[in-house]
């Protein structure tokens, strides 16, 4: 693990504290998990915020099957979430311990229940041993599937994620956090960035997608296709994808990027009927197969003309 990470790591973890600091909920955090034997990985990414029914909600996405709106409930010491078809609460994650009893864990791969540990575990990874929260889970009816076990560290986020599956146990180990001014990761070799840039007409709006490596990276494609890139609106409703009615050889591909890789796409301008300046989410990857590299960056922006702000990965 990078040694930045490692120090920032040890820092933030001297003791336990509030669920709040253990998942950050702030616009723009973003969390990049990977197995080791695999390569395989997943991202966390929390979006813009959102009123529903008088309360501030954040989108988050990755880290459960779903799409959600969340915010931390500090009075149970619990990330909840709105249900939108019942229209109320439900615990997400809870971080308040619970050393006899389960809390019900929506929306897992399977039916599950977690039980959070009252005293520090340790997180074993690269910069281990460091004191973490550990929550583990317990699975109904389904096998070879499901989480087994999560680490979170104060300030940073979760560390880990084991899971179960047809070969095994398998650790998800953090390899890139950016969350609040803090820029964490153990992979400094390659960055992958946007930016926007509002068209000179403002019909559009311009996406240049950027990756950066000193050292070269083989890409591997399952098609032609190279990336994508989603608009979504301030519901996390997708409303324009550069893919859609666009053809794609069917064969696999490969790309050797050594220094710098870049594209460009145009977003249709957003029409909306409400006046005023609009909140919208950008979102864009490289379409690599699994196993390969892993690389995608979420872009707040706001139209008509604001600030556009650049995130990176």
């Amino acid at each position: 693990m990078h040694k930045l990470l490692v120090t920032l790591l040890v820092s933030t973890t001297a003791a336990l504290a509030s669920g709040g600091e253990f998942f950050p909920l702030e616009t723009g955090n973003t969390w990049t998990y990977r197995e080791a034997s695999t390569g395989q990985s997943f991202t966390v990414r929390v979006g813009l915020p959102v009123l529903i029914e008088d309360t501030v909600y954040y989108s988050l996405r990755g880290y459960v099957e779903t799409p959600v709106f969340v915010r931390f409930d500090e009075k149970n010491n619990q990330v909840v979430y709105f249900d939108e078809e019942r229209r109320l609460e439900i615990p997400l994650t809870v971080f308040a311990p619970m050393e006899s009893g389960w809390w019900h864990a929506p929306l897992r791969p399977c039916e599950q229940e977690g039980q959070t540990a009252g005293r520090p575990g340790h997180y074993t990874g690269a910069a281990g041993p460091i004191p973490a929260l550990e929550i583990r889970y317990r699975a109904f009816g389904c096998a070879d599937t499901g989480v087994e076990q999560e680490q979170f560290a104060a300030n940073i986020g979760m560390l880990r994620r084991t899971v179960q599956t047809i070969a095994g146990p398998r650790d998800f180990d953090l390899v890139f956090a950016r969350v609040g001014r803090l820029r964490l990761g153990a992979l400094p070799e390659a960055s992958f960035s946007a930016a926007a840039a509002l068209h000179q007409r403002a019909d559009s709006i311009e996406i240049t997608m950027r990756l950066e490596t000193p050292e070269p990276v083989r890409l591997r494609f399952a098609s032609s296709q190279e990336y994508d890139v989603v608009l979504r609106d301030s519901q996390g409703a997708v409303i324009w994808r550069w893919s859609d009615g666009r053809a794609f050889l069917p064969a696999r591909q490969e790309r050797v990027v050594a220094g710098s890789w870049s594209a460009t796409v145009h977003i249709p301008a957003p029409v909306s009927v409400e006046p005023g300046p609009r909140a919208y989410t950008v979102e864009a990857w490289l379409t690599t197969e699994p196993g390969a590299p892993q690389y995608a960056v979420t872009l707040p922006l706001i139209f008509p003309p604001g600030d556009i702000t650049p995130a990176e990965r």
